[in-house]
């Protein structure tokens, strides 16, 4: 129970900082031509939040993990450390994972911190034996991932 509260404490934290860090900064807009180089990670944001949201509104550990699994093959594309192909590559085509695509879009490297915390989440949803740590971390994945979405339309 107190190993839960820390991880709940510590995903309000990260999201209640990443959703600060969007209020208080005026990020420069993205321009048609920048939108269209990062159609990947747009694709690729739209899809992860997707299942993120599946997995938070799951009812069994398996079905969350599938789905939190499938946002973190998104967020890490095929070379990633956490990426496991019996979840599924639910992005594939649309980039070269959501951390590797921020990179190279413009304006998208000041979100790569926020999205480096949701792929932290989601790989330690996918890993607890407890199905409400798993619900509450795909919740904060969809939330930080929602923050970076916003901020390049």
């Amino acid at each position: 129970m107190q190993r839960m509260t820390v991880f709940m404490s510590t995903t309000v934290v990260i999201i209640g900082l990443a959703m600060t860090a969007y209020s208080q900064y005026n990020y420069p807009p993205v321009s048609p031509a920048a939108q269209s180089q990062g159609r990947g990670v747009t694709g690729q944001l739209a899809t992860a939040i997707t299942h993120a949201g599946f997995a938070a509104n799951g009812d069994s550990l398996g079905y969350i993990r599938q789905h939190l699994g499938h946002a973190l093959n998104c967020l890490e594309g095929q070379g990633g450390p956490n990426f496991n192909r019996a979840w599924g590559n639910v992005c594939q085509g649309q980039g070269n994972g959501i951390l590797a695509d921020l990179k190279t879009t413009p304006g998208g490297a000041v979100f790569l911190r926020v999205a480096e915390h949701a792929d932290s989440l989601a790989a330690s949803g996918v890993k607890t034996a407890e199905r409400a740590e798993a619900r509450i971390a795909a919740k904060a994945v969809g939330a930080l991932l929602t923050v970076i979405q916003d901020s390049l339309k």
